[in-house]
């Protein structure tokens, strides 16, 4: 009403001069000051409703702008989650209160042996995996409304495989849903199976000497009057179980120096010609004194690697040491560096007893004897093979053994060559 305030007291004062028989040139004159200040007027109305639009729209485009900012993130944040849950080794899965799947990961299908990911949602649960322990489980976190913890075997294609599985509840503010969480213990048990054995072969180890010193120990207090030359014996018996215990232990550190991956290796440019010279040298009188022929083939360079030196020596030397010890009298041993792409290899062949195929991939495990230690003479500690390995793997190096039975072996360590590292830095 107030926009017709002005045109009204414009129309009264025009009928109030009408009526005061005021000349017709005033009136008019009155007329058009009173057109022109509603002109005005209407003018000034309009610009300041297109203000307050104005200021509506930049007011409503700024709340539009910042509820976009919250979707993006809200999407970016909702990506992050679908991928982490995506690429998450153990399985995830959601289920409604009646079983139903809402959510499944393919870690999950992995583990449960289940296949087509997007067509098991919206099915129900029961109907997919017919394991009744976890069903039971899972009913019973239902009934007594608290999280479960257990362990199944499920068996995949004739592969049984232990899994840990939790129950929890959801709250959704409704009917609570279910989350399964999945993990596969397989690499565990393998650790702790591993670890089981590692101790029992230590035991057994250590025992055997030990119960030979002691034995030996109470004969020579027997004998050390009456039979002089059957103590002495006894001695160097006990000498050389002394002897054997303390290369098992002097073993058994290195392997856990290897274990401990490159923290403790001091990686620099060294010469693995010199180092494979220095390994010769030193079995060249225990191979003369078998009958075995020790051979060097050395390229003219240094075949520089980068690599820690004593640790390459102890591969070198555990290599050379177990060809002598498993190649009869008259055989031979060669020992070559080969240059191959960004690497040098250290090549130590045999014409020894040989290594049957079902064994090549379990001679590098710790304590390993196989039946070649039947065949040879002397035995070792069974950790050779097993610090070989590790050393050359802390050092980003890898071994490899071909062999047949009978015409003897060849075992291949390779290392990165100096060249091939720099051009690693730099890139």
């Amino acid at each position: 009403m107030r926009s017709f305030g002005p045109a009204v007291a414009g129309m009264v004062l025009i009928l109030v001069l009408v009526v005061a028989n005021a000349s017709s040139w005033l009136v008019g004159l009155v007329s058009l000051v009173v057109i022109g200040l509603l002109l005005v007027f209407r003018h000034w109305h309009s610009s300041q409703q297109d203000d307050a639009v104005a200021a509506y729209v930049r007011d409503s485009t700024e709340e539009i702008q910042k509820w976009q900012e919250r979707l993006r993130c809200l999407h970016a944040e909702t990506r992050q989650n679908a991928s982490a849950l995506l690429q998450l080794s153990d399985g995830v899965i959601v289920l409604t209160k009646d079983f139903s799947v809402l959510l499944i990961n393919p870690s999950a299908v992995r583990l449960l042996g289940l296949k087509k990911r997007d067509a098991l949602l919206g099915r129900c649960f029961t109907e997919l995996v017919r394991v009744p322990q976890l069903l039971a489980s899972i009913r019973s976190a239902v009934r007594e409304q608290q999280p479960q913890e257990f362990t199944v075997e499920l068996h995949d294609q004739g592969v049984m495989r232990p899994l840990r599985v939790r129950v929890d509840l959801i709250d959704t503010g409704e009917e609570p849903n279910l989350q399964l969480s999945l993990r596969d213990e397989t690499e565990t048990r393998r650790v702790e199976d591993m670890r089981r054995e590692f101790i029992a072969n230590v035991s057994h180890e250590l025992k055997t000497p030990l119960a030979a010193i002691k034995g030996y120990a109470e004969t020579v207090e027997l004998a050390v009057q009456d039979d002089p030359d059957a103590a002495l014996h006894f001695m160097q018996q006990i000498m050389s179980q002394c002897l054997r215990l303390e290369r098992l232990v002097h073993e058994m550190m290195q392997l856990a120096r290897a274990q401990a991956g490159p923290a403790n290796l001091h990686l620099s440019s060294v010469s693995l010609s010199e180092i494979v010279s220095d390994a010769i040298r030193t079995y060249e009188p225990v191979a003369a004194a078998n009958g075995l022929d020790l051979i060097q083939e050395v390229p003219s360079g240094e075949a520089k690697i980068i690599a820690d030196r004593e640790a390459t020596l102890t591969i070198a030397n555990n290599l050379i040491g177990n060809a002598l010890r498993y190649t009869p009298s008259g055989g031979e041993i060669r020992v070559s560096i080969v240059e191959q792409t960004d690497q040098w290899a250290l090549v130590v062949e045999d014409t020894g007893v040989g290594i049957p195929y079902s064994e090549q991939q379990r001679i590098f495990e710790r304590f390993y004897r196989g039946s070649r230690n039947e065949e040879s003479s002397t035995s070792g500690t069974g950790l050779g093979l097993a610090i070989v390995k590790h050393l050359t793997q802390a050092q980003q190096g890898d071994v490899s053994v071909t062999s047949t039975p009978g015409e003897g072996s060849r075992f291949c360590v390779c290392l990165p060559a100096v060249q091939a590292s720099k051009e690693l830095n730099r890139v």
